[in-house]
């Protein structure tokens, strides 16, 4: 028995953390909280522009400010947890949430919003990165399938459930209170999570602690921004030539980083992201298949929000409502998928994009059929099949990339994992979002232009159902987990 403040009070003969599941629920109630931020702000724009004064570039960095600094503080983060501690930087970032919420909700001007949604941005990344990390070293290779699918899910959902939860929200008026209750709900839920996470996680961290490599942070946070820049302001600016130069001038500073981290990785052995991580088929096709899924989902949602409110007059509230199929259909096939994929592989994954696919097309024929006249009940049906679709594949394809990383980079690993999804997000918003907006602009009508995004759509899960029989057949198996002393890499190679 001990008496550790970041230990478990009980032993368990398996090593295993007996309070893991409960400490777990309060992990991802505060990774939640921070997915749904992302995008939980966008039905409050109208108000924001009428309580503020603000003009739409203003609006855009209400936005923007928390996506740029979460996605490039990723990578970081999940290495500062391997480096001071899992708990402690998970901590942390709960801390830094809830006070950058609470400035949300208190802003006097678009200025001080705009600060505190970067604030916002880098406190989630410290959360969902410790919180991944965490799941990876505490839960051994039979349960992680199931905590890891919950992510997932969470992942998945966020872009439908923040539309809808604002809309709720905005609908009710809180004391009178217009958009701020958004960003207040955060205060009570995020001090729950801090309690619990406090008193239930264990503490963990990289067996061997170094100085995190800087020159790695400095190179990785300049290819990043010089992607996220430009794909998430270009459509704002209409496409400068700057832009452009600017993504270009990422390639060499992603060389740049490479072969800084492979330098470093021979120096020392721990390089801010491992290159060995790269070299496991499972983790770069995950990659690449994470890259595209998330572009489809986010790419969806911008233009599905703005046609529900714009073409079809949605107040904001139903605008929430007309997505729940979405969730519904979403966290009825996430409840099983991880459990199916860990039996199945690979085939689960397929057929969650082949359903996706199927829901795609059906919506994009009732929109092109009923035009202006669609309603609620007639996007419905199709909404949960896609929705019922993107729960089997965003709750196991987490845990497919992550199986058998180690638990030294399980930090690194994390953060690499989560920036990939936020550059597919960002991606997909503004290459489906410049379509759309291309063909409004050409007088094609709401209708007609939201239904020829939705063929672009199933491109993209056209390419990330091939993807998907580039993975191993079967997930690898993960070691038991350990909280110190000296861990092994993986073998290189992965299960066919």
């Amino acid at each position: 028995m001990t008496t550790s403040s970041d230990s478990v009070t009980l032993a368990d003969p398996s090593g295993l953390d007996p309070a893991r599941w409960r400490a777990a629920v309060f992990v991802l109630v505060a990774m939640a909280l921070d997915l749904i931020d992302t995008s939980i702000v966008v039905v409050a724009l109208p108000g924001l522009q009428r309580q503020l004064h603000a003009d739409g570039a203003t609006l855009q960095w209400v936005v923007e400010a928390y996506t740029l600094t979460f996605a490039l503080s990723l990578v970081t983060a999940g290495r500062i947890g391997d480096l001071l501690g899992r708990k402690r930087v998970l901590l942390t970032g709960i801390v830094v949430f809830v006070v950058a919420s609470l400035g949300c909700g208190a802003a006097p001007d678009a200025g001080v919003l705009i600060a505190c949604r970067a604030f916002q941005g880098f406190g989630g990344a410290l959360v969902v990165t410790q919180g991944m990390s965490t799941f990876q070293v505490s839960f051994p290779d039979h349960e992680r399938a199931r905590v890891f699918g919950l992510f997932g899910a969470l992942s998945g959902l966020s872009s439908a459930l923040g539309p809808m939860l604002g809309g709720l929200l905005i609908n009710a008026d809180l004391f009178g209170l217009s958009w701020r209750p958004i960003f207040l709900i955060n205060l009570p839920v995020g001090l729950v999570a801090l309690a619990g996470v406090a008193g239930c996680v264990r503490d963990s961290r990289a067996p061997v602690a170094r100085r995190l490599d800087l020159m790695g942070v400095l190179l990785v946070t300049a290819a990043l921004l010089a992607v996220l820049f430009p794909l998430v302001q270009g459509r704002e600016l209409g496409w400068p030539a700057w832009s452009f130069v600017l993504m270009a001038g990422s390639v060499p500073l992603a060389v740049g980083f490479t072969l800084h981290e492979r330098a470093k990785e021979r120096r020392d052995g721990f390089a801010l992201v491992p290159p060995a991580l790269f070299e496991r088929r499972t983790f770069t096709v995950g990659l690449a298949l994470l890259t595209v899924f998330f572009a489809a989902v986010a790419g969806f949602f911008f233009p599905f929000t703005y046609y529900l409110q714009n073409g079809l007059g949605f107040s904001p509230f139903d605008a929430g409502l007309a997505v729940m199929p979405y969730a519904l259909g979403a966290m009825t096939t996430s409840s099983v998928s991880p459990l199916a994929a860990r039996r199945f592989g690979r085939v689960v994954l397929a057929a969650g994009i082949a359903v996706m696919t199927a829901g795609t097309v059906a919506l994009l024929l009732t929109v092109r059929h009923l035009g202006s006249s669609v309603g609620t009940w007639q996007l419905a049906p199709w909404l949960l099949v896609t929705g019922l679709g993107m729960g089997l594949v965003a709750s196991p394809l987490v845990q497919l990339v992550l199986s058998g990383v180690p638990d030294r980079d399980a930090g690194a690993a994390s953060g690499v994992l989560n920036t990939v999804n936020q550059l597919g997000s960002a991606a997909g918003v503004a290459v489906l979002g410049v379509l759309f907006f291309g063909l409004l602009a050409g007088h094609r009508g709401f209708s007609v232009s939201f239904s020829q995004v939705l063929w672009y759509e199933t491109g993209l899960l056209a390419a990330a159902f091939l993807l998907v029989f580039l993975l191993p057949a079967r997930a690898a198996r993960h070691p038991a987990p350990e909280d110190s002393g000296p861990q092994a890499r993986p073998h290189e190679g992965d299960p066919a």
